[in-house]
């Protein structure tokens, strides 16, 4: 076998930027270190306000890749208060392209400490408006789609290539021309999935019967897209997440 074979092998199924002498470690995907962990309990055990989680995570994205995508995705981009109409706006927004098409993960963060359920087990104030505002995003993308890819890829276009980013932590993982390109060949321009992500409240701090409920919950949003998790949760699995991102 020639090694030009092998390497044409290699170049169909991989970027050309990877195939150094070893593939490198996604960085987007990267677990985090004990130091962003601790980072992120000191603002639970301090019980801050919802704006330093979400300042919190605009500089740790990974935290969020690691929740949010599968393994065989391939993030083109991160935006940080995506708009979504004239009236809503979302806390976070991945882009991502696989062999199953376009999916727009669409996140809104609570507090830790905010409560999941009432003693009656029905949705507490701060989960009923996640709720109601992730049912109005869907309402509106599902008639106005076009119009959400139009505006939300024009800021795509003007964030900087990973890893530099914008101030508020928005970036692109790939040229402005590779974007729209991946986009349009996996369909993106007549079809994309839109996900929605509630992170909220404290699984240790629920009692069995509120866990059984959120996971009722969770069963029953699986058919609109929609995740509730805890924040419990959201740390394992930034430590467990997918391993590789191409």
């Amino acid at each position: 076998m020639k090694k030009s074979d092998l390497r044409k092998v290699l170049a169909d199924i991989f970027d050309p930027s990877v195939l150094t002498t070893e593939l490198p470690k996604h960085e987007l995907n990267k677990p985090p270190s004990l130091k962003d962990i601790e980072s992120l309990a000191s603002l639970i055990a301090e019980e801050k306000e919802e704006e330093s989680f979400q300042q919190f995570l605009s500089k740790n994205p990974h935290f969020l890749f690691r929740l949010t995508p599968s393994s065989d995705d391939t993030v083109l981009g991160f935006l940080n208060k995506p708009p979504i109409s004239n009236f809503n706006i979302a806390d976070f927004g991945i882009y991502i392209v696989n062999q199953g098409g376009c999916r727009v993960f669409l996140i809104e963060i609570e507090r830790p400490s905010d409560k999941l359920f009432t003693k009656a087990l029905t949705p507490a104030k701060k989960l009923q408006v996640a709720l109601g505002q992730i049912h109005d995003w869907n309402e509106w993308l599902q008639t106005n789609r076009e119009t959400f890819v139009r505006s939300s890829f024009k800021i795509l276009k003007e964030s900087p290539r990973f890893p530099k980013k914008r101030k508020n932590g928005s970036f692109i993982y790939c040229s402005p021309e590779h974007l729209e390109g991946s986009w349009a060949g996996f369909g993106g321009d007549h079809f994309c999935t839109f996900e929605y992500l509630i992170l909220i409240g404290r699984w240790s701090k629920l009692s069995e019967r509120e866990k059984n409920r959120l996971v009722y919950y969770n069963r029953s949003y699986e058919t609109q897209n929609i995740k509730i998790r805890t924040y419990d949760n959201f740390i394992r699995k930034a430590i467990e997440g997918p391993r590789f991102f191409w």
